[in-house]
């Protein structure tokens, strides 16, 4: 058993003891092992993909507290290798720095004493003879020219205006958005956009901005009826991610990109190719039956005809 954080909706850790048995599939577990220098972030079957997108900003914050020496390794339910394990049987790693707790200071550095002293000047005595006067120096007049003043002319200001190099213009950071109205047609246009069979929507990539399928249910009149809605993902997470486990789906319609989907799988496209094969498997049994039945209802009209035929014999 070791002490590892579970993660919050609303992005906090707490600290919570956890187990092989004790991992649950709606949830999001980070166990950190000082032996493989690793941060595993564990991610149920069963969690949310907003869940799993705090747990991996909030992964990547633990760094700062245990070193950022540390790998953040995601880690899905049901693929997990050995050293998780072990490091679930064994003892976390110690924090280097708690969160909230400052560093201390670093300490000011003592000025030198200085052991040599500076040697004392000694006073100077007055000499008694009175110093000469300065001699005088007989001033030459000299006929300098002016300096002649640089040429005018309007070839040679051109040159110099050219020959200054022009400032390029400034540059806008600023990304390039579409407006909500084009966005708003494009994610109509992706509702109708149904999910091939055995697949359903976790997330939509339009222009820069990211979005998530969420379900929504009502009930009218005792039934149950569920909604599925495109939303806006307001605070994504930084960095790099892999979409692992899921299959991209880019939709082109009338020569413009409406965007990237993500799919996931559902239980129905696991079994889908087994009941393909059962499918196929059942046909050969009846085929194969087919064939024994007529091979023996042929065998039997055969026989029956010779029993039929008898022979006369002349007395």
């Amino acid at each position: 058993m070791v002490t590892g954080y579970k993660v919050s909706e609303d992005g906090t850790l707490q600290e919570h003891e956890i187990t092989k048995d004790s991992l649950d599939s709606g949830e999001v577990f980070c166990v950190v092992d000082g032996e493989t220098k690793s941060i595993f972030l564990w991610k149920g079957s069963q969690a949310g993909i907003r869940r799993k997108f705090i747990g991996a900003r909030v992964a990547t914050n633990l760094r700062s507290e245990y070193g950022f020496h540390f790998s953040v390794r995601p880690l899905d339910e049901g693929e997990e290798p050995p050293p998780f394990f072990v490091a679930l049987e064994g003892e976390g790693a110690k924090r280097v720095k708690k969160p909230g707790v400052k560093t201390p200071p670093k300490p000011k550095k003592k000025p030198k004493d200085s052991t040599k002293k500076k040697p004392k000047k000694e006073p100077e005595v007055p000499s008694s003879k009175p110093a000469p006067p300065p001699k005088k120096v007989p001033e030459k007049r000299t006929h300098e020219k002016p300096p002649t003043p640089p040429p005018t002319s309007s070839g040679a200001s051109t040159t110099q205006t050219s020959s200054q190099p022009k400032e390029p213009a400034p540059v806008s950071k600023t990304a390039t958005r579409a407006p909500n109205d084009e966005i708003r047609s494009m994610i109509e246009q992706l509702k109708e956009q149904s999910p091939p069979e055995g697949y359903e929507r976790e997330l939509v990539i339009i222009y820069n901005e990211l979005y998530t399928v969420a379900e929504k249910k009502t009930s009218i009149f005792g039934k149950e009826k569920i909604e599925h809605e495109i939303e806006k993902v307001k605070d994504p997470p930084e960095g790099t991610f892999m979409a692992e486990g899921f299959i991209p789906r880019v939709i082109v319609k009338d020569g413009n990109v409406l965007g990237i989907e993500l799919l996931k799988g559902t239980p129905d496209a696991i079994l889908s190719p087994i009941k393909v094969e059962m499918k196929e498997r059942l046909g050969d049994l009846i085929t194969f039956f087919q064939e024994e039945v007529e091979e023996e209802t042929a065998k039997n009209k055969k026989a029956g005809g010779k029993k039929g035929k008898k022979k006369l014999v002349a007395k």
